[in-house]
């Protein structure tokens, strides 16, 4: 099957969704009736001995709701600790931000019902040995994308609306290439794929239906692009069962999403396996690489982000390495290694990546250009300015060298670049950020 075959199967299957989508009423209840047979979601196990469980559950109207949290909502799914899910997810605004859909019809999907974010969130899944006070481990298995993606820019979002969407809002399609993963940008242009889930979830203890726009202490629309195949992602439980969502699909994002969106795309399968780890309660998400802990910070004054993200850090260093906290200080400024998630969700958000590695030391932090890199910076006593400052730097070099529009530069910037903030201890805040050259093949 050629690639555009696969892509009009694809786009057929995205089609007939978002009919049955259409049928939905104002808040989003599915069309069809009831829930999954969940007898009918188990896939057949290599041994037949094996405790644990691989359910499928695909995305589907029935399973999927549109850009809202709502800790009573019916799950789709029960599992037991140490199973596996192979999860289908799909694109924004109930599947319909796919090839062929206007700017003009996103802004009115994002608008037409106030309160709810644009993405659709697969699940929820209930953990049956989940409760309050426990932690959720979340061990990414595998990413499977689809072999399209969007970027959208609209107006009011992203780091400079004032510029860009307010005066041009826009929609870009691309193909992802994936068994090269790479993506091409624009002709010259290779965007190296690295595939992560902009939105995992679990259930605020807060009744009600909330925005999935906004991330919080409950995980959501954290946009840690860290979070791919390997990965583990530790979240707090606050209702019984947990509750488990994910949406927000990306093939990949820079450090930033500085113009709104990543490389948006859909999941064919996001394998999972989640086990509880009981009576270890954590106040805000963690996550683990291979290499690196990671700690976050999220608020709504990036500020005042930075400022949880050190507490965070110091704590999860005092908790590893079984030092004080003034010793613990010493080594998140010894291995400083501080990116910025992103700054564009109304909560904005940073972590810090703490080496596993107990000889590990600081990163260079680049400050002119090289061979390799493209490097702006900025500083400021509000970390926001700071951010700001060193990504408008980029946009103008980038645009200004590589003769790119000033709005192909913000997209190419909101998926690759890199941003982390210097060693801090007080005064002015400094931002860094990076673009690597190589991403021009000719």
């Amino acid at each position: 099957m050629s690639k555009f075959q696969l892509i009009s199967l694809t786009l057929l299957s995205t089609l007939l969704t978002s009919a049955v989508y259409a049928q939905q009423n104002e808040n989003c209840q599915p069309f069809l009736p009831g829930l999954p047979d969940q007898a009918n979601m188990i896939a057949p196990q290599k041994l037949a001995v094996s405790k644990e469980k691989k359910y499928i559950l695909p995305g589907t109207p029935a399973t999927s709701q549109w850009g809202v949290f709502d800790n009573a909502q019916p799950p789709v799914l029960s599992i037991n600790s140490g199973d596996t899910v192979v999860i289908e997810t799909l694109a924004a605004a109930a599947n319909q931000v796919v090839p062929g859909t206007t700017i003009e019809q996103v802004i009115q999907m994002n608008t037409a019902v106030e309160g709810r974010g644009p993405h659709t969130l697969t699940g929820p899944i209930y953990i049956n040995e989940a409760e309050p006070g426990d932690t959720l481990k979340i061990h990414i298995n595998k990413i499977v994308p689809r072999p399209y993606a969007s970027n959208d820019s609209t107006p009011g979002k992203g780091l400079f609306p004032e510029i860009f969407s307010n005066k041009h809002p826009y929609v870009k399609y691309y193909y992802l290439d994936l068994k090269k993963m790479q993506m091409q940008f624009l002709p010259g242009i290779m965007v190296p794929l690295a595939p992560f889930p902009g939105v995992v979830a679990v259930a605020r203890a807060e009744p009600g239906k909330y925005s999935s726009g906004p991330p919080g202490q409950f995980g959501g629309n954290m946009d840690l692009r860290i979070l791919t195949e390997g990965s583990t992602l530790y979240l707090p439980v606050f209702v019984k069962g947990a509750l488990v969502w994910t949406g927000d699909s990306h093939a990949g994002q820079g450090n930033g999403e500085i113009d709104l969106t990543a490389i948006e795309t859909a999941f064919e399968e996001f394998n999972v396996t989640i086990d509880v780890i009981k009576n270890k309660s954590l106040i805000w998400p963690r996550a683990e690489t291979k290499t690196d802990w990671i700690a976050v910070g999220y608020d709504q004054n990036l500020n005042k982000a930075f400022d949880i993200l050190k507490k965070e850090t110091i704590k999860l260093i005092t908790e590893l390495r079984h030092v004080p906290s003034e010793q613990a200080e010493k080594i998140m400024l010894t291995t400083w290694n501080c990116p910025i998630a992103e700054v564009v969700n109304g909560v904005q958000g940073v972590y810090c990546m703490v080496p596993k590695d107990m000889k590990a030391t600081r990163p260079t932090l680049l400050k002119t250009d090289n061979a390799q890199f493209f490097v702006t910076y900025g500083k400021d006593a509000d970390l926001e300015k700071a951010m700001k400052i060193a990504s408008l730097n980029m946009i103008n070099k980038v645009s200004a060298t590589k003769k790119l529009s000033r709005e192909d530069a913000y997209t190419l910037a909101s998926f690759t670049m890199d941003c982390r903030i210097a060693p801090y201890l007080s005064g002015d805040k400094e931002v860094y950020c990076t673009m690597a050259k190589n991403l021009w093949v000719s």
